[in-house]
């Protein structure tokens, strides 16, 4: 039961809403809040509605436009807890009751109360009328119904599981259905090295058919002549002679070589010195030259230099750059094979070619040397020095090597001219069969596999049991469903009998697709009435467009929420809020809707009554056997206030009409314009009366408005009309506009009326009217 509404900023029209401090601001069993139109009552009942669902958008929604005051609400209930809304969401909401909202929303969200009957209604009206067994029969349906769901969720999960496994060209019953194969890693490697080395040859046919062999590598062998032409030596006259040139050069030449002397001398064409033309007929020094520069020592010296030219040949730096060559271009052939067309042969172990130059550069160097020693001593034998003889003993080895090298390339060549040869002639297509069944068979026995085929056999079970337990739960709920709505319908019927309506509800039981949803038809002098969007846009079809009257929708909508609370599991501990349910009603329906309410308020825990209609409002409060409690709600003032009072007395029948007339005036001025001095008359008079009813022992008979707007200024503080100070000066504008057309204004003759302008002053007239509800 709710106490109080204890605070209440920033939602619609409420800045602020003020509580009378103590008990008697609390509220009762039953409670009829009284308010003019567009005064709050439709922001309350969202206010109740949030509270019961939760949903805060209720109350968003309903923000004070213009405010930047923060929204909060705080309902004060029995035994002092409370609940409170801050931040955008409700608080300890646990401890509110149920709260059942009958107003406008309620019946645009749940009721088929227009032309035709849309699909949300009707689930909503399913929802809002099922009973306690049947609760737990749609809780059994929604459970089946989640299951199914996450049975065909967990299905769809272990399918797409599944089937990322599974390889192009298979189904999951052929794929399931592969049998292992033995060491089929090893066989999948062999494959993939021959598929991907068929491959690449296939790729570069023509590159591989133009690629030359490996050439054979330069072996460098020591001449056989050397060993002799090192050994060589001279007899005694050539020796001599040699001697004495030396001393001769020494003595006249100033240190020349021999070979300088040696080119004088081939090129002499008589006895006189080439170099210097001295004659040497006679001397001595040219029977030497003769005896040195012929013979024996030109052989030998002929034979030194050819051989150092062929050692050059073989060891020289030249040499070394061809065998630096060709063996760096044996392991570019074996990269681009490897590489380009995927086939990949092993060169023989030979070292580091840089190691294998040096070699043959320390014999050059070492046979060079010797040979210069030879040419410097041509008469001695010369041997070669134990660095040089360990240089020429490695090369030995390395030729030996270097040999076998060669016999290698033999097979890799052979191996080579068979790629060439074939070429461009490969089918890849058994390799790439080969290659896919084993990797689909290998797949298929992996542990990941394996436990997705056994998930997805799982979730097909899970699923079919699901779906046969949602059959069962939709069975039992729609028997126990049907039943309900039969019972459901009956109490409708009967609220509609009371009302007097010359129509009824026919149930058509209960559809599951897309959601349960509840089938109730009309029926009016036994003809079922067409409740499509169809029939009701077609005007020549009978729809509830052209048969039910505004007053028999909504005798129908509050039979509707009446039969639903009634039967409601909890309406003994429920709140049931109205919000002007005699609204467009018959005048007939009256008294049986204050019945019902009564009825209502007997059956539940606590009752609202808003309502704009004070007459009806009155009858309500009358309730026997039961505390009830009135309130006026004024938003008009700042902070409005919700004050627990009586309810005024009901305006005389002038006063009435009058109200009627400025209240239809200003919502429909062009059903008024050929009577505008009359609505204009009316300004003075309406406020003359209500400010009667309020204060009838302020005022002489003869107080017209202007008295009373006078009495009122000087009315002391305390004194009754004091409190109307707040109207004083609208009072004083509106008198004098509605001067105009009793007293003509400045003239003889009274103004005629402008529909707009008098608009402005009917509204302002009437608000001074609700204002003064609050006096």
């Amino acid at each position: 039961m709710i106490k109080r509404i204890s605070v209440l900023k920033g939602v619609g029209r409420f800045s602020a809403l003020n509580s009378i401090q103590g008990s008697e601001g609390d509220f009762s069993e039953l409670n009829v809040i009284y308010a003019s139109n567009s005064c709050g009552k439709s922001t309350l009942c969202d206010v109740f509605r949030s509270l019961d669902t939760g949903n805060s958008a209720y109350v968003i929604g309903r923000k004070r436009l213009g405010s930047n005051t923060q929204q909060e609400i705080v309902v004060l209930l029995e035994q002092g807890q409370t609940t409170r809304f801050q931040n955008a969401q409700w608080h300890e909401r646990e401890n509110c009751p149920p709260i059942h909202v009958y107003d406008d929303r309620f019946v645009a969200e749940n009721v088929f109360i227009g032309y035709h009957i849309s699909l949300d209604q009707r689930r909503n009206l399913y929802g809002l009328v099922i009973g306690d067994q049947a609760i737990t029969l749609k809780q059994a349906v929604d459970a089946a119904e989640q299951q199914l769901s996450s049975a065909t969720s967990a299905l769809n999960r272990a399918q797409t599981n599944l089937t990322r496994l599974i390889p192009t060209g298979y189904t999951a019953d052929s794929f399931r259905n592969l049998a292992a194969v033995e060491d089929v890693d090893n066989k999948i490697t062999e494959v993939v090295s021959g598929l991907k080395s068929a491959e690449e040859t296939k790729a570069k046919a023509e590159a591989i058919q133009a690629r030359s062999l490996l050439d054979a590598v330069p072996i460098a062998e020591v001449p056989e002549i050397l060993e002799s032409v090192l050994d060589a030596t001279l007899d005694a006259a050539a020796l001599a002679a040699e001697a004495k040139i030396r001393d001769h050069l020494a003595a006249t030449s100033q240190g020349l070589s021999i070979g300088w002397v040696k080119q004088g001398f081939d090129s002499q064409t008589s006895t006189a010195c080439p170099h210097c033309g001295q004659e040497m007929q006679g001397l001595e020094i040219l029977e030497a030259y003769r005896s040195f520069f012929s013979g024996e020592l030109q052989e030998q010296e002929r034979l030194r230099e050819s051989t150092r030219n062929t050692v050059s040949a073989s060891f020289g730096e030249a040499a070394q750059n061809q065998l630096r060559q060709v063996l760096a271009s044996h392991r570019t052939e074996r990269d681009w094979w490897r590489d380009a067309a995927g086939y990949e042969f092993t060169l023989p172990e030979i070292g580091d070619i840089a190691s294998v130059v040096v070699l043959l550069q320390e014999v050059y160097q070492a046979i060079d040397s010797a040979l210069d020693r030879k040419r410097a001593n041509p008469a001695s034998a010369i041997a070669f020095s134990g660095e040089e003889l360990a240089a020429i003993t490695a090369w030995s080895e390395m030729a030996a090597e270097l040999s076998a090298y060669n016999q290698a390339l033999d097979a890799i060549n052979t191996e080579l001219r068979d790629r060439r040869a074939n070429a461009g002639m490969i089918d890849l297509a058994l390799l790439q069969q080969r290659l896919s069944s084993l990797n689909a068979a290998k797949k298929r026995h992996e542990q990941e596999t394996v436990d997705a085929y056994a998930a997805y056999d799982a979730a097909i079970n899970h699923k079919s049991s699901a779906q046969q337990e949602k059959q069962r739960a939709n069975k039992a709920l729609r028997e126990q469903s049907n039943q309900l709505f039969e019972r459901y319908g009956s109490r409708i019927n009967e609220l509609l009998t009371l009302f007097g309506a010359d129509f009824r509800i026919v149930s058509d039981g209960v559809t599951f697709r897309g959601g349960p949803s509840g089938q109730l038809a009309i029926e009016l002098s036994g003809e079922r009435i067409s409740a499509t969007p169809e029939a009701a846009s077609d005007p020549s079809q009978i729809s509830l467009a052209n048969t039910l009257s505004g007053g028999d929708r909504s005798a129908l909508a509050l039979a509707f929420f009446l039969a639903k609370v009634e039967m409601a599991h909890d309406v003994g501990r429920s709140i049931v809020v109205f919000d002007d349910p005699y609204h467009n009603q018959d005048r007939s329906r009256r008294q049986c809707t204050i019945e019902q309410i009564h009825h209502l308020t007997g059956l539940a825990k606590q009752c609202f009554v808003l309502s704009h209609d004070l007459e009806f409002a009155r009858a309500v409060e009358k309730r026997p056997g039961s505390f009830s409690k009135t309130f006026i709600l004024n938003p008009l003032l700042d902070p409005a206030t919700l004050e627990a009072r009586s309810l005024p007395p009901l305006p005389s029948q002038a006063y009435l009409k009058n109200y009627h007339l400025l209240h239809h005036y200003s919502e429909n001025p062009a059903d008024h314009l050929q009577h505008l001095k009359e609505v204009a008359d009316t300004l003075r008079v309406i406020l003359e009366e209500y400010l009667r009813l309020k204060f009838p022992k302020a005022w002489t008979e003869s107080d017209w408005l202007g008295d009373m707007i006078r009495k009122i200024r000087e009315a002391q503080t305390g004194t009754p009309l004091s409190l109307c100070h707040p109207l004083v000066e609208e009072l004083g504008y509106i008198n004098t506009y509605s001067q105009r057309f009793h007293h003509g204004g400045t003239g003889d003759v009274t103004d005629e009326a402008e529909a707009r302008e008098l608009k402005t002053y009917v509204d302002r007239t009437l608000k001074v009217i609700h204002a003064g509800g609050n006096i």
